[in-house]
């Protein structure tokens, strides 16, 4: 069973999908952060160790995400790390999306996604932008689902952007 308040160092936010599904909006802790990425590294198209500093990154998502951990059944399914804090720009984005392996094909990246473009709306911004391998279909094509256009492909890395 999940104890939220060692996952989420501050809760912004609870939406009660289900009896059993809620999702949970705050800022990290470190602890659970470093553990969960650390846990799940070669789950992404490209093992996040190979791409960044681990520690650097989690300080940087512990300090400054807005992330939204998805709980089933008292068990963390999946989450999406994103910032919110250029309000100039009125731009979010998304720097993690992951479904434990164990819960994929439920579509509760499309819940996720669902939730952190609704928090855009809530807090007045009017884009997202994300970074994804065009070559990582799965992901692409969840995105290009939910309205996010390419605006730049670099050698099959893609700037994505969703637009309210």
């Amino acid at each position: 069973m999940t104890n939220i308040e060692e996952i989420l160092s501050t809760i912004e936010q609870v939406h009660k999908l289900e009896e059993d599904k809620i999702i949970y909006v705050g800022k990290p802790s470190v602890a659970f952060f470093r553990e969960y990425v650390l846990a799940h590294d070669n789950d992404f198209y490209e093992p996040l160790s190979g791409r960044v500093d681990i520690e650097t990154f989690v300080e940087k998502v512990h300090r400054l995400s807005t992330s939204f951990i998805l709980v089933i059944d008292g068990e963390v399914a999946g989450l999406i790390a994103s910032y919110f804090y250029d309000v100039p720009s009125e731009k979010g984005f998304v720097t993690l999306t992951h479904t434990k392996k164990e819960y994929r094909g439920q579509h509760l990246s499309t819940v996720l996604l669902k939730a952190v473009q609704d928090y855009a709306r809530s807090v007045h911004f009017k884009y997202i932008d994300l970074m994804v391998y065009k070559a990582n279909i799965p992901a692409f094509n969840l995105y290009k689902k939910h309205d996010f256009e390419v605006l730049e492909d670099n050698n099959g890395r893609c700037l994505m952007r969703w637009k309210v």
